[in-house]
């Protein structure tokens, strides 16, 4: 099986491709890129700067299916191009956020994220309640650092990790949250790699969302090759016309 990760901003998630490696199949390869060449940012938390990502993203997906991968992650917990993608191709497309509120669901009876900052936080909520998984959603905390100050060039893990703890710790002593989820795939790496036991730590599980989607991704690709379909093309997945979408794609110069 062949994964593409895609990082859908202009750098590359430390500790991904470490934690990913050690929760992959013995029969799974995965190739990690981001979108550096058309967008110059390390974040992508405001609304504007998650518009300007998508395209590049979708990009990269319609580039996997042509290449042959499986699958495709999107390691960003905005889930960015997720629904557009899944429009596109016929392989499955996963996302951070939304696989990790499934897999919450599954385990407990109320779940909270912690976020970046409060704005971020709402268009995650505004997401969960388009995916159908606000009921059981109790609360989000911010943890008050940047995306783009999350990497050790510019903050030491120690740090992330104290405020991302502290942060889930009020999730659960006073919001009642059963299973927390890092809104972050880059401070939820740092947990993954830095915290082992970090479910004694914080007081219940929490769901690292690039490790769940990536095993999402799996998962869906093995049902994909048992013949079940990826998405119901009937409705919200319904492909463009496809006259449309040459025509579109020949004016702006790109691969149909």
């Amino acid at each position: 099986m062949r994964i593409l990760v895609i990082n859908p901003f202009g750098d590359t998630e430390f500790y991904g491709e470490e934690n990913l490696a050690r929760v992959a199949r013995p029969d799974t390869e995965f190739d990690m890129v981001n979108i550096a060449d058309v967008y110059p940012l390390r974040n992508n938390q405001w609304l504007y700067f998650r518009y300007v990502c998508t395209d590049g993203t979708l990009e990269k997906v319609l580039w996997a299916e042509r290449e042959g991968y499986d699958a495709v992650f999107v390691s960003c917990s905005l889930d960015i191009g997720l629904h557009e993608a899944r429009q596109l191709v016929d392989i499955p497309v996963t996302a951070t956020l939304e696989s990790a509120a499934l897999v919450a669901h599954m385990m407990g009876a109320t779940y909270s994220l912690v976020t970046v900052d409060h704005q971020n936080g709402k268009m995650q909520e505004s997401l969960l309640e388009t995916y159908g998984l606000h009921e059981h959603f109790a609360s989000q905390r911010p943890f008050d650092i940047d995306a783009s100050d999350l990497y050790p060039d510019r903050t030491p893990s120690g740090e992330v990790v104290e405020a991302v703890v502290g942060a889930a710790r009020a999730c659960v002593e006073e919001d009642g949250a059963e299973v927390v989820i890092p809104a972050c795939t880059l401070a939820g790496s740092v947990l993954t790699h830095d915290v082992p036991d970090v479910e004694e730590v914080i007081g219940a599980p929490v769901l690292d969302g690039m490790v769940t989607g990536f095993k999402m991704a799996e998962m869906m690709a093995d049902l994909r090759a048992a013949g079940v379909p990826t998405v119901s093309r009937r409705g919200w997945f319904e492909r463009p016309p496809q006259k449309d979408f040459a025509a579109l794609r020949t004016f702006m110069g790109r691969h149909v």
